[in-house]
């Protein structure tokens, strides 16, 4: 009877799979003020963008903004055009990049042109269907939209604590290399998540402060649900080359959420019955792998 109900579990997860519907990225890097921050930015943001186009084994939805293309008017036609096109089902990822400012009220983020206002930024966002979002403000004072951008299906990271935190932040740098590198894959599954990018970034950001014997003038904050399950990039041996293999890769995905999830519910449950569901999944989750490895050596 248990075997049944996880062949009903599985053909479930496999049917979502088949429905889920697409991911989004949005990449902006703002205003520089100085050459070598410009420049700076704009490599971060590319970096970024090269990463979401592994991910998604193309450029179809993924939309970068940089130097003088970043303007307010822009970034905000953006947004727009993904509340347009996007649905509940879809996923959309904005990355921040480049300086921020915050007045005691109001956190902007500085752009060619008039800058744009946090409030704004935080209408747009909400205008945006889509039931999963994740926003990576990695501006200096981002901390400052902590609590007026959290929202119910939204992963929050910021650069910093608080408004107050101003200087030009470090996080981002590290984050487009968490993106770009295996080095972020703590369990070495092929897939980065939100939370292991945010650890990876975090901790560098740290040693580095550390190893200049300064005192960090940032400190990276993360709110929200999805981050030990959202794969936020994917490394090449993720991405399919064909119908079969993209199939069996939505399959180790599902499971490998269903199996942090139910790791969630440990506390929850006796522990007979967790032990038990967790070998089936595991053992799924092997089957799946064999079938993936079987598939790319005949590939």
């Amino acid at each position: 009877m248990r075997r049944v109900a996880a062949s009903a579990l599985l053909c479930g997860l496999l049917a979502a799979t088949a429905a889920r519907a697409e991911t989004h990225f949005l990449i902006v890097a703002g205003l520089g003020g100085e050459p070598r921050y410009d420049e700076q930015f704009e490599q971060q943001a590319r970096s970024l963008a090269q990463s979401a186009r592994r991910s998604l084994n193309g450029e179809e939805r993924v939309t970068l903004l940089t130097g003088a293309e970043a303007t307010s008017a822009a970034v905000t036609a953006a947004l727009e055009q993904l509340a347009t096109t996007v649905v509940a089902a879809d996923t959309i990822v904005v990355f921040l990049i480049g300086h921020g400012s915050f007045d005691g009220d109001q956190y902007k983020f500085n752009l060619p042109g008039p800058d744009i206002d946090g409030d704004t930024l935080g209408q747009l966002f909400a205008a945006i269907p889509a039931h999963e979002q994740v926003i990576v403000n990695a501006t200096s004072a981002s901390g400052a939209v902590l609590e007026r951008w959290a929202a119910d299906g939204r992963t929050l990271i910021t650069a910093t604590k608080s408004g107050g935190e101003r200087n030009a932040t470090r996080f981002a740098e590290q984050w487009a290399l968490a993106l770009a590198s295996d080095e972020a894959d703590a369990n070495k599954n092929g897939a980065i998540t939100v939370q292991e990018a945010f650890d990876f970034a975090s901790r560098k950001v740290a040693d580095s402060f550390e190893g200049s014997g300064l005192l960090a003038t940032e400190h990276a904050e993360l709110s929200g649900d999805t981050a030990r399950s959202f794969n936020i990039a994917l490394l090449s041996e993720r991405i399919a080359t064909t119908e079969q293999l993209r199939g069996l890769i939505d399959q180790l995905e599902s499971l490998e959420t269903e199996i942090e999830l139910l790791r969630g519910r440990r506390d929850q449950m006796d522990s007979d019955v967790y032990l038990d569901e967790l070998q089936n999944l595991l053992l799924e989750l092997a089957l799946v792998q064999r079938e993936i490895d079987a598939a790319r050596a005949t590939d």
